[in-house]
């Protein structure tokens, strides 16, 4: 018998070959089931941990607010994740209210963390649940709190003011709660919360009434902006776009310049004008903070200090400096006044003209005599505002100054107080 060499043998062991496959799952089970039991342990001892880290806190705020017994664990997990929870367990131990020191924080970041826990224990342990029981849901009570401090909630409980009663008034800028009596006897006459608030806060808006605060204006470029006593302008405010309209200019004039958006409308009125025979020019337009000064200081060496402040604007109280308004004349008054004659354009026949059809080109006449109590400017028949055409439809509609469609409406300029 002859083997072949390259054929190759190979050996079967029953015995080996079921000591290879045969597993055993019982020693599996068991091991299993002990990694069960640790993992099982491990989780249960740091649950808390485990749920504080999937609510976004890092190991070290972890590791402060496990600090706490559980029920304070307990409470601050019932809650979303506080940024500034350790500001709160350094602070305070009243747990509860952790949640309203996080909420009222997000909305007075200016305060420091002690103000903010002494006013949250102050509010919430005793004036939110008298609030609850006026009505007040949460959510009204924190927009309340936005604006509200200590005294203005006893206010409100003291008056028992729902949040129905207040919410219309809160909405305007300048709302103070403790003013709310004196809003709702503004209502009662004008029938409006606009003119109610802003009437009550910047009483000088009615020039009849004395001027007790002073503001900046921040928002000089606005075509809307109120400027008088009371709501001034900053000495170094010039428009940035102002042009010269293309219209004649009486001989007298020192700045005949206006905004871009004023000159053209002014332009489209001396064009309509022109078409009807009235030939329209600028007698006085844009003035700077400088030359309200000379002015100012000439009329009181002139006249009395009663007299002089009825004729002339307080420097920065202009509105000319804002570039918005004209002193309009015509060619015929300027010519009777050359040869001498006593000519005054608001009773011209120009004057009459551009009074009666000025607001379709965006103008008011500013300071008519029968609302000097207003404006605090007895009689200006020649000077005219741009407000834009539509509010000037409003104002010609209504026949209101611009005094009275700020209030109406609610538009006031952003200010700073003067200090």
């Amino acid at each position: 018998m002859r083997f072949n060499r390259n054929k190759r043998y190979t050996y079967y062991s029953s015995y080996s070959s079921s000591r290879r496959q045969r597993v055993r799952w019982d020693r599996i089970a068991i091991i299993a089931g002990a990694i069960v039991v640790v993992v099982g342990i491990v989780i249960w001892f740091n649950l808390s941990r485990i749920k504080l880290m999937f609510k976004g806190y890092s190991f070290g705020q972890q590791n402060d607010i496990l600090s706490l017994d559980s029920q304070q664990v307990s409470e601050i997990l019932s809650h979303d994740k506080m940024t500034h929870i350790q500001d709160w367990i350094k602070t305070s131990q009243n747990v509860k209210f952790y949640d309203e020191y996080e909420e009222y924080y997000t909305i007075h970041d200016d305060l420091k963390v002690k103000v903010v826990v002494s006013t949250v224990d102050k509010i919430f342990s005793n004036q939110a649940s008298k609030l609850t029981s006026l009505g007040y849901s949460d959510d009204e009570i924190w927009k309340v709190l936005e604006t509200a401090s200590i005294d203005d909630l006893d206010y409100l409980i003291t008056k028992q003011y729902t949040y129905d009663q207040i919410k219309p008034y809160m909405q305007v800028k300048g709302f103070a709660f403790q003013d709310m009596e004196k809003y709702m006897k503004v209502y009662a006459q004008k029938q409006n919360y606009n003119y109610a608030v802003l009437s009550t806060t910047y009483p000088f808006i009615i020039s009849e009434n004395k001027v007790t605060r002073s503001y900046t204006i921040q928002n000089p470029d606005d075509i809307l902006t109120l400027v008088k006593k009371g709501f001034q302008l900053a000495d170094t405010y010039v428009p940035k776009d102002l042009v010269q309209p293309n219209i004649p200019v009486a001989p007298d004039c020192d700045n005949s310049k206006m905004r871009k958006e004023a000159a053209k409308a002014l332009e489209e009125m001396a064009k309509e004008a022109k078409n009807l025979g009235y030939e329209l020019a600028i007698n006085s337009a844009y003035r700077s903070y400088a030359d309200q000064k000379k002015t100012y200081d000439d009329y009181f060496k002139k006249y009395d200090a009663i007299t002089a402040a009825s004729l002339v604007a307080l420097p920065g109280a202009s509105e000319h400096q804002t570039g918005l308004s004209v002193d309009l004349t015509s060619t015929s008054v300027i010519q009777k006044k050359a040869k001498g004659d006593v000519a005054v354009f608001g009773d011209s026949e120009e004057g009459k003209w551009v009074e009666k059809n000025a607001y379709r080109f965006g103008f008011v006449l500013r300071f008519p005599l029968d609302k000097s109590n207003i404006t605090g400017i007895r009689n200006e028949p020649w000077h005219f505002r741009y407000v834009g055409k539509e509010a000037a439809k409003t104002m010609h509609d209504n026949n209101w100054l611009l005094e009275e469609y700020c209030l109406y409406e609610g538009i006031i300029p952003q200010i700073k107080e003067n200090k």
